[in-house]
């Protein structure tokens, strides 16, 4: 971590998620315009300067030569999660890494694994592995009338309400591991903007 530090980082700032506090910092000014795009939906800025974790992303870009690439790079800590000259890559990674991480650490709320919709007032809960078809699921209830609430996480809290977790969807094709993010506006629904009280559980393929 000590050698990360010593790089001299240009630019961070630290926000919270559902309480939970991160750090995020990068050489390339610009590249924290890309970082806000790929935070979850509900975050706040804050001026906090002990965090939970700090994400170091290093832009690569031009090397000395004309023929040669930096690599792009992204730490979470001192741990290096993504290595690539793909930007779009890298920038992927941390979306994922830092959904999981405000999820296993959020406080004051349960995540569930788990695909949500609303339909006449209650929230239907689609939990299941990754590949068992849960935002494939999603969407389709969505293309017939249903709320969106989240794809990949049902949000609970005390009392048992569950709350949106807004993202893209993220559907893949038959076969293929590659994913395609679709918004709910894509698909012309609307979307939970009220917890509901009461919770509809199915069980989705590949969970049992």
């Amino acid at each position: 971590m000590k050698k990360l530090d010593r790089l001299g980082w240009a630019v961070g700032f630290s926000l919270k998620s559902y309480g939970v506090r991160i750090g995020i910092r990068s050489n390339e000014p610009a590249a924290l315009d890309r970082v806000c795009r790929h935070l979850p939906s509900e975050w706040e800025s804050t001026s906090l300067s002990i965090v939970d974790r700090v994400y170091s992303i290093l832009i690569g870009g031009k090397g000395p030569r004309a023929n040669v690439r930096r690599l792009n790079l992204l730490y979470g800590d001192h741990v290096q999660l993504a290595r690539s000259l793909d930007l779009d890559l890298v920038f992927e990674t941390f979306e994922s890494d830092l959904r999981l991480f405000v999820a296993e650490l959020a406080k004051h709320r349960v995540f569930v694994h788990a695909g949500v919709v609303g339909w006449k007032g209650k929230a239907i809960v689609i939990p299941g592995r990754s590949y068992s078809g849960k935002s494939t699921l999603v969407a389709e209830l969505v293309r017939a009338g249903a709320t969106y609430y989240s794809d990949e996480y049902a949000v609970l809290d005390s009392r048992g309400r569950v709350h949106p977790f807004y993202k893209p969807l993220e559907l893949r094709e038959e076969g293929k591991f590659t994913q395609t993010k679709i918004t709910a506006a894509e698909l012309g629904c609307a979307i939970g903007a009220v917890v509901s009280t009461f919770v509809l559980i199915l069980l989705a393929v590949g969970l049992i």
